[in-house]
């Protein structure tokens, strides 16, 4: 285990941050009000509140485990013999059973119950961060969408207007027949984007009515121009032992401690039993019938050692160990998944912020050289292949601009899953 510890020190950077909610890593009104609402009825996260439920109950179980038992078990019957009254005999007994293991038995299976319970808190806490991180995802990726099919859709109306424009040139002889139709195959291309680009809106929409347990419907975001981003300053360090109270990584570590547990559970089965059980109750069945009915007590005190049972506690015993065998492998793979994601997601981070500026002035130079190549053709003796072509530059610049600003949230998002604030 300390050689795995020292790896993480290795693997992960000193410079990314740690925010207590998402409320304040995710400021946007809207997608506040969604993460929200899913939070609360996302069917996902009611199943895993089930089984939370459930494992309160075990444990609540596990807790009562050293007390006895007891149950009610009344009878009555009617006998008859030849030239004899019939005879009515009745017990009202209250039995009981208790029993008590040497190995700690009972001992070790409330700690199991607990273990559970722990572990399904953790679980149900990773759920509902994963949750609120799809739903910012495809939110922001809404708003993106919503940026490139405005984007697509005034290049269209752009390319329309010079698509008339040259074909009325045409006519006078002034631009040649390869111009029109290399600029009418330039305008239906996008005009076949943008029709992608309305299946990608709806499918969004949908896949988010699903994570708020809603039929398909609209979804309301705010523009791109006014969207709040996600706020994640990765400048600034937090500390190594966050990422041992990552929720997945906790509930690794109560699988393991559990399997710890059940090892000792098999082996308690090698250790004797001890037993009472006893009974209480009236009866008017005491050899002969009497009445008033009189009470009738017994008890009765065992001890078992196992011997031999075929074998079955030593393999319940060695199957123990591999699953404990099996927990540890998990929980140090899960230690070292959450290392490499926080490195990962810091890597995407920076990678993004430094290429937002020279996206921003490609997006310049591309808008300049259009409006010179519209300029050139208008006053030169040149084909229009050169507009198109600056054009088209133009476009995929401002698309792979609004692509750069989404992978940024994303990146933002991601680091926010690796290093799993409070929720």
């Amino acid at each position: 285990m300390k050689k795995h510890i020292v790896i993480l020190f290795f693997v992960l950077f000193a410079n990314y941050t740690y925010a207590q909610s998402w409320q304040q890593i995710f400021p946007d009104p809207l997608l506040q009000n969604y993460i929200a609402e899913a939070l609360d009825s996302n069917s996902d996260l009611r199943i895993a509140q089930l089984a939370l439920e459930q494992s309160e109950a075990m444990m609540k179980s596990a807790k009562l485990s050293y007390l006895p038992s007891f149950s009610f078990a009344p009878s009555a019957s009617v006998s008859k013999a030849q030239s004899t009254p019939s005879a009515f005999t009745y017990e009202l007994p209250v039995t009981m059973n208790w029993e008590l293991n040497f190995g700690g038995k009972q001992h070790y299976q409330k700690e199991m119950a607990k273990l559970q319970l722990q572990k399904d808190t953790a679980q149900l806490k990773y759920a509902r961060i994963q949750i609120a991180a799809e739903l910012a995802n495809a939110y922001y990726t809404l708003i993106m969408l919503d940026r490139q099919y405005a984007i697509t859709h005034e290049a269209i109306n752009i390319q329309q207007e010079n698509l008339r424009a040259l074909r009325a040139f045409q006519e006078v002889g002034q631009q040649s027949e390869a111009a029109v139709n290399q600029a009418e195959a330039s305008y239906q291309g996008v005009v076949a984007s943008l029709a992608m680009l309305e299946a990608q809106i709806l499918k969004t929409e949908t896949a988010i009515c699903l994570m708020l347990n809603r039929h398909p419907e609209h979804i309301r975001r705010t523009s791109y121009e006014e969207a709040k981003g996600v706020v994640m300053n990765v400048d600034r360090p937090i500390p190594l032992e966050t990422l041992s109270s990552r929720p997945d990584v906790l509930a690794a570590e109560y699988e393991l401690r559990s399997m710890f547990c059940n090892v000792k559970v098999a082996r308690s089965e090698f250790y004797p039993t001890f037993s009472i059980s006893g009974s209480a109750g009236w009866t008017n069945n005491i050899g002969e019938i009497v009445n008033p009915a009189q009470l009738l007590l017994n008890a009765i005190g065992t001890l078992v050692q196992p011997l031999f049972a075929m074998g079955r506690l030593k393999a319940n015993l060695k199957v123990a160990k591999l699953q404990r065998e099996q927990a540890q492998i998990a929980f140090e793979k899960a230690l070292l998944t959450a290392g490499g994601e926080v490195r990962n997601a810091l890597a995407d981070c920076l990678a993004c912020r430094a290429r937002e500026e020279a996206r921003t002035l490609q997006v310049d130079a591309a808008q300049k050289a259009y409006e010179n190549s519209i300029e050139h053709n208008r006053y030169a003796n040149t084909t229009y292949l050169e507009v198109l072509v600056a054009q088209s530059a133009w476009l995929d610049a401002q698309l792979l601009q609004t692509a750069d600003w989404l992978e940024m949230q994303q990146s933002f998002i991601n680091l926010y899953k690796a290093v799993c604030p409070e929720q």
